[in-house]
């Protein structure tokens, strides 16, 4: 994909007879692209012998000498290269010594910075940082996205068809020719995407889940996305629209920003600094899934990934919201008034506010009865979100029904322990103490095995229940079927590799009926005399100890295969 785009970037500029100044720009632009793309390469290369990738030092490092060298290339063999702009000569002490003699209604200094000056000097030391950081942070970004299929695919054409729309409003092309250079880049990133998409269309196809067929044939890989990154760099740096590429990449600034927060700012500072008054008294370290981190997992689309969203319902509004950054974009770049742009940048900040604060609202789960309506007879189920409705708007989603009723709840403790929010290993461990008190066993055993080694660590009681009911179903299964425990507790295959969170054991995933009727064909049949009331449009997972009462019980719309989004 990236080397079609490069070659149909030479045959353009041959086809439309390019400039010296024109060819030097393009063969800058497809220079910084190729070597984005090599980092790439040699990462996926890695990763396909050695199983392993590049470090992530090893990567940033690449990256950024492949960044400080396209700001030498641009300052030193272009005139637009050695021209500083607004706003950086709009600074306090820095602007004046870009540009001492400014015009206030030039968005840029007049006067090209020539060898011996001050501004010259100024500014290349202040372009070397800036085309670095903004070309590693977009590559990366772009990468980060990379996780699902046709996800990044689908951002990188709404950002680079808007970065084209910006440009082709933005410069003269008498006055400008280098302008013609910026749209044929961007429009051939936009469309070397979008072939490359109907290759990598997205499904509801997971790795633990394959129900769907899987319709990607092909996927980006590293190379593909950093060099569709470093492209989307370039034409920003090169169109002085850096702050444009802010607004209509927003989606990957969310996805870079989530995984930059999560991985080496909030967790490292955890790690060190927090103390978790509950597991205070705990010689067990505490896992970093148990922090109070915003997300389940970065980037951004792993964390609706793990709760389980369906991906391709997934992908697709990443793509709206994507769409919907770049159209604001735009309106930012075209509107002739300074408070049209200010109205639209705080509409563009309110809905990225709105994404983020997302995560908050679904990594915390909770245990209530169902239906929450009734007065008798109802199961206990499992949420996320929060315990409310806001005008008929449910602010919750129903993961999944347990056997278990409220009869089992004993103490006024235990009562209002339920509409409160926590984290999904303590939910599990709670329903899992339920399904054991009112005698669901195998269903008992399911929940609590869903809770990762290292968490259960931290929960010593449960560990000890869960033992205990893994004994007594062995010994129930010894007395009519003599087997070895390994035989009657199947463990799941372990799945590796590199994979999304959630195609590897995953907490968040609804119980099957499946994974209660592993190694019990020796438990009674009993027919199911459960009722159940639904009236939420909704197919729902509920989970049993016995063949006969795992039931699935299918929404109005009649659909009979669960969704999770």
């Amino acid at each position: 994909m990236i080397l079609a785009l490069m070659a149909t970037a030479i045959g353009a500029g041959f086809l439309l007879h390019f400039t010296r100044d024109q060819w030097t720009l393009l063969i800058i632009g497809l220079i910084a692209t190729a070597g984005y793309m090599f980092v790439g390469f040699v990462d996926d290369w890695h990763k396909v012998f050695s199983n392993e990738g590049l470090s992530e030092r090893s990567k940033f490092v690449g990256l950024l000498l492949m960044s400080v060298a396209a700001a030498l290339l641009y300052f030193f063999l272009t005139d637009n290269g050695k021209q500083s702009y607004s706003p950086y000569i709009d600074l306090p002490i820095i602007g004046p010594l870009l540009c001492p003699g400014r015009h206030d209604q030039l968005t840029y200094c007049k006067n090209i910075a020539t060898f011996g000056q001050t501004a010259y000097f100024v500014w290349l030391l202040l372009l070397i940082p800036l085309m670095s950081v903004i070309g590693t942070v977009t590559a990366l970004s772009v990468d980060f996205s990379d996780g699902i299929d046709g996800l990044a695919g689908g951002l990188v054409f709404s950002t680079a068809l808007a970065l084209g729309i910006i440009v082709t409003g933005n410069f003269d092309p008498v006055h400008h020719p280098e302008g013609l250079v910026l749209e044929i880049m961007s429009l051939l990133c936009a469309s070397s995407v979008l072939g490359f998409l109907p290759l990598n269309w997205p499904s509801s196809w997971a790795a633990r889940r394959g129900m769907a067929k899987r319709r990607a044939k092909i996927y980006m890989g590293d190379s593909g996305a950093l060099g569709l990154g470093g492209i989307l760099a370039m034409i920003a740096i090169f169109s002085r629209q850096e702050s444009s590429l802010l607004l209509i990449g927003c989606a990957f600034v969310l996805e870079g920003l989530s995984a930059l927060m999560s991985a080496k700012v909030l967790t490292p500072f955890f790690r060190k600094r927090l103390l978790m008054l509950r597991y205070a008294s705990t010689p067990v370290p505490v896992h970093h899934t148990e922090f109070p981190k915003p997300f389940l997992a970065t980037p951004l689309h792993h964390h609706f990934d793990l709760i389980g969203w369906d991906r391709r319902r997934l992908v697709y509004g990443a793509w709206a919201l994507g769409a919907c950054f770049a159209a604001l974009g735009v309106i930012v770049g075209k509107a002739p008034e300074t408070w049209e742009r200010y109205l639209v940048r705080i509409l563009v900040l309110i809905l990225a506010w709105l994404v983020w604060s997302s995560g908050s609202w679904t990594r915390r789960y909770f245990v209530g009865k169902h239906p929450a309506e009734r007065t008798r007879r109802r199961r206990l189920a499992l949420y996320y979100g929060y315990p409310y409705q806001v005008m008929g708007l449910r602010l919750y989603h129903l993961v999944e029904l347990i056997e278990a009723s409220e009869d089992v709840i004993e103490t006024p403790a235990e009562e209002l322990a339920l509409w409160q929010r926590m984290n999904i290993y303590d939910a599990r461990a709670m329903l899992g103490l339920y399904c054991y008190r009112a005698g669901y066993f195998p269903a008992a055993l399911v929940q609590w095995t869903r809770i990762p080694t290292e968490n259960r660590a931290l929960r010593p009681e449960i560990e000890r229940l869960r033992v205990e009911v893994e004994n007594r179903i062995a010994l129930e299964k010894q007395e009519t079927q003599p087997m070895r425990l390994d035989q009657i507790m199947r463990p799941t295959p372990v799945i590796s590799g590199n994979l999304p969170p959630a195609d590897l054991p995953n907490p968040h995933e609804p119980i099957r009926m499946e994974e209660t009727m592993d190694g019990l064909g020796s438990w009674t049949k009993t027919p199911s005399n459960a009722s159940y009331d639904d009236n939420d449009d909704e197919d729902h997972h509920a989970t049993s100890p016995l063949h006969s009462e795992a039931v699935h019980i299918p929404g109005v719309n009649g659909d009979s295969e669960a969704s999770n989004a």
